[in-house]
This record gives C-alpha cells, structure tokens and sequence, in this order.
C-alpha cells in the first residue's frame, strides 16, 4: 500500500510495509489510516427553499375580486360570461333584489307620471281630489310594493327554470348558490340600465310624451339581456351534453312562456283585479 506509513504515528516504532498494528505499542495502524480515508460525515448544507412573501390583504383582494361585493361587481361587467370561484353566496342574490329595487321604483314613477297625464284631462275639483284621495290612501306606494314582489317573483322564474335545465343537460349537480352568483354576474349590466331607466324616468316630464317613449325605450335592453343570460346560462361550458343544446333551449322557453303564463294569469286575477277595483272606487268617491 502507498498510503502505509513507515512509523507508527503513536510511539514512531518502525512499521512493516502492510502492518495492520504497531508491535511495539498495539496500536491499530489500519483502522487510523481508514478513518482519515472517510469522507467528513458532516452533511452538507442544504439549499433553504425560497420564502414566498406573504401578501397584504390589499393584495388578496385584488388577487381575488370575489371577496368585496363592489370588486366582485366589476370584474363580472368586464367578464359576464366568467364564473369567479370563491364569491359569497349572496352577491348574486344582492344584484338581482337590487335590479329589482330599481325596476319598481321605475314602474311606479311611471305609473305616477301616467295619473299625473290623466288628471290633467280631469276638471279642477276631480283632479284635486283624487290627487288627496291617491296621496292619502298611499296606492302609488302599495302598487310599488305590489310591483317589487311580482319582479322578484319574476326573477325566481328565470332562476329556477334555466337551473333546471342547467341540470339536465349536465346532468350534474350544481350548488345553487354558485348559479345564482353566476346567473347575476352574467345579468349585473342589467343593473345599469335600470339605473340609467331610473334617471330618466327623474328627469322626463309627466306631460312630454316624447320623452316619457325615451323612457320607456330603455326597458327593451333590459327584457334583451335578461333573456340572453337565461340562454346563455343553460348552455355555457358544457362540453358533453345530455341532449342537444338547440333542444335544450326550446324546451326552457317553453317552459318560461308556460311559466309566465301561468303566472300572468295570477297576477292579473288577484293583484290587477284589486288594483283596478280600488282605482275605480276612489275615482267615484272622487266625483
């Protein structure tokens, strides 16, 4: 061996070449030379991973808009056909009782605007007691009541049918609450026009029936966007159907026509009946 030393490293006795042990003092002349052959057992350092920075709750909101109602709101109008994960379950359900909110409040000022047209056709003495009978009898805030009930129950209807045929030709169950939010996001334009429709209905005369037709105008993007987020939202994202999603559509609106129909029909039968009724009796006791 090359490596052997020639004395013994404890009391430098001569060695033999390949002497495992010193004669003169025993000591283990191999063994010494095998622990300097070893490497140093002392692990090396391993590479720390890298530290990922925490963010700021600034910085988690705006990584996720889902959190804040506003921000949420926002980001759906930049991208109405994108489901955000991880919304709150009622922020579907805020945009569209606040649709509703503003779709009243603009029925109802046009229902105001409409008595106001038709008490102008009216003598002095008519006209000034039915303004007091009208004021004083609180119809105009019983029918905008009226109204906001019937508009939630109408938004129910294209909830509940287009989630039943989501369903279907998915045939997979999905969280309510998810479509809801989803439903709303594709619909939260709708919350403009209402207000825009809300605005004008302030600013247009009662007499000018010009302007009242501009008013009435804005109504149509309204029944527009609404009927293409009930489609839309049956077929969106489903890359194997159940059934043919042409079909699928024909079937959820006759389903609504039916639906609204029917609905129509009750309304008409216990609300409008009533109103009407209630009309006529203050314009006798008016007279």
């Amino acid at each position: 061996m090359t490596d052997q030393p020639k004395f013994c490293p404890h009391c430098g006795n001569e060695l033999k070449p390949d002497a495992q042990f010193c004669p003169q003092c025993g000591y283990a002349v191999g063994a010494a030379l095998n622990e300097t052959a070893q490497p140093d057992p002392t692990p090396a350092a391993q590479p720390q991973p890298a530290q990922t920075e925490t963010p700021t709750p600034t910085a988690r909101r705006t990584a996720n808009p889902s959190g804040n109602y506003f921000n949420w709101y926002f980001a759906t109008l930049r991208h109405p056909s994108q489901d955000l994960p991880g919304t709150n379950r009622f922020f579907g359900l805020i945009s569209l009782v606040a649709e509703a909110l503003l779709l009243s409040l603009t029925l109802v000022m046009l229902s105001q605007k409409l008595t106001t047209m038709a008490i102008r056709t009216m003598d002095q003495y008519a006209a000034a007691e039915l303004s007091r009978v009208l004021n004083v009898n609180g119809l105009i805030f019983k029918t905008g009541l009226t109204l906001f009930f019937l508009v939630i129950i109408g938004y129910a209807i294209y909830v509940g049918i287009s989630y039943a045929f989501r369903r279907i030709i998915t045939g997979e169950a999905q969280n309510f609450w998810d479509f809801l939010n989803h439903f709303a996001g594709v619909t939260n334009l709708l919350l403009i026009f209402n207000l825009i429709t809300f605005l004008l209905g302030l600013i247009t005369g009662a007499g000018n029936l010009s302007s009242l037709s501009i008013f009435l105008l804005f109504l149509v993007p309204a029944n527009i966007l609404i009927s293409a987020a009930f489609i839309f939202i049956i077929i969106d994202d489903v890359p194997t159907p159940r059934m043919d999603k042409f079909y699928a559509v024909l079937l959820a609106e006759l389903a609504l026509a039916v639906a609204f129909a029917i609905f129509g029909f009750i309304a008409a039968n216990l609300v409008g009946g009533s109103i009407v009724s209630y009309v006529e009796s203050l314009y006798n006791s008016a007279l």
